[in-house]
């Protein structure tokens, strides 16, 4: 029959017709889909966890605030009023300042009108900065605060009056009372804002206490007396035992400063140079100095900037130098003149003449120095990206790093 179907030849038919592969892009696509609504999820879940003191509704309200001005001004602090009459307390905090004066802390940006201030009744205020908060107390009063650039963290009130505070770059500080019945105390906070423990002691006059980047340890830098002579020593705790790790004696040695170094260690700057001690007591650098001190800064992570000043019958001139956190040389020279106000941050020093700003960067391998001619400036403060803030008496001025005229 001519309508007969040959299997055989069907089936070579069948044999013959080309397979195509599935097609699998949909399925693809909505994987890597579902692998992003999952990292967002996870992007959340972590953001809630990590920042969960920070969610209350005054802040939301504030940080939405700062993302509708951020789309039109994002350029850092430029310049800050100060109150007239009144003495101020500033510090570089983020992308702006930190200004604390009368009875009012406030945080001042490059937002436009974008500023959080909170009322604080101290007579003698001072700041302490973290990467994320701003530690703000009376010096010879009992109170402090622990606030940043929206919002307040903790009011706190100690027993005896505050001598000295510093905080390191986690937000974990240190306060050193005049203590009331012995001595001296120093009482720690971790980055929460949780009491750790309250070091007192009857024997000994704590001029300064630092805590370590991990937070676990801290340091005291100590007054004593020694057969009628005044000596200084170095105690150094893991936070929450009542005997020191170790000690280390500086003797008679004036100490002008002492900040933890990146590994935990400590760099002690004093009057005939700069020690420094690892985190198991071990005085590993030292570097001389030949010159008395004039002025100094130390910056986060064991930097140090020091100005000596010398003269003959003709001129003055300022030796200056900058160390890194091993004690090494970064930059050293001669400036002529007299150093008003010296500071170092983000790689970056700055010296205040009489009558210019001398900058240093040594944030890398290339060193490069900078003079830019002003007057009437006291005093200058550097921020974390390397740009000098000039304070005068009524206000206060960024230097970008490209200006060439006088501010």
């Amino acid at each position: 029959m001519a309508d007969r179907i040959d299997l055989k030849k069907q089936g070579k038919l069948k044999s013959n017709i080309t397979r195509f592969r599935q097609d699998k892009r949909l399925a693809v696509t909505g994987a890597l889909y579902s692998l992003a609504l999952i990292g967002m999820l996870a992007c959340v879940v972590f953001g809630i966890f990590r920042y969960r003191e920070d969610l209350r509704p005054e802040n939301l309200t504030r940080l939405v605030s700062y993302a509708k001005a951020a789309g039109s001004l994002t350029d850092p602090f430029t310049e800050y009023r100060f109150e007239a009459g009144l003495d101020t307390a500033y510090r570089p905090f983020g992308m702006g300042l930190a200004v604390s004066s009368g009875d009012t802390y406030s945080f001042v940006s490059g937002l436009g009108d974008s500023s959080y201030s909170i009322q604080l009744r101290y007579n003698d205020p001072a700041l302490c900065v973290s990467d994320k908060y701003v530690l703000i107390y009376d010096r010879d009063g009992k109170s402090f605060c622990v606030a940043n650039s929206y919002a307040e963290y903790l009011r706190g009130s100690l027993s005896s009056p505050i001598l000295t505070a510093s905080m390191n770059r986690a937000g974990a500080f240190a306060l050193v009372t005049d203590e009331e019945g012995c001595r001296s105390a120093v009482t720690v906070y971790d980055s929460r804002q949780r009491l750790q423990c309250k070091w007192l002691t009857a024997q000994y006059y704590v001029m300064f206490a630092s805590v370590s980047p991990d937070s676990r340890y801290f340091a005291a830098l100590c007054l004593g007396q020694n057969d009628m002579a005044l000596v200084t020593r170095v105690l150094y705790f893991e936070i929450g035992q009542e005997e020191a790790s170790w000690t280390a004696d500086l003797g008679e040695k004036q100490v002008y400063s002492m900040t933890h170094d990146k590994s935990g260690g400590l760099v002690i700057l004093c009057d005939d140079g700069v020690y420094r001690y690892d985190r198991q007591g071990a005085l590993t650098a030292s570097y001389p100095f030949s010159l008395p001190v004039r002025l100094f800064a130390a910056g986060e992570g064991g930097e140090v900037l020091v100005a000596f000043e010398t003269a003959d019958r003709s001129s003055r001139t300022t030796q200056a130098l900058v160390l890194g956190d091993g004690l090494e040389a970064l930059w050293s020279g001669s400036l002529a003149g007299v150093p008003r106000a010296l500071d170092c941050r983000g790689g970056t020093a700055a010296l205040l003449m009489n009558d210019r700003l001398e900058t240093i960067r040594y944030d890398g391998d290339t060193v490069s120095v900078r003079t830019l001619p002003l007057t009437g400036a006291r005093d200058v403060a550097v921020n974390d990206s390397g740009d000098p803030i000039l304070i005068y008496s009524d206000r206060a001025q960024r230097v970008p790093a490209d200006s060439e005229e006088q501010p």
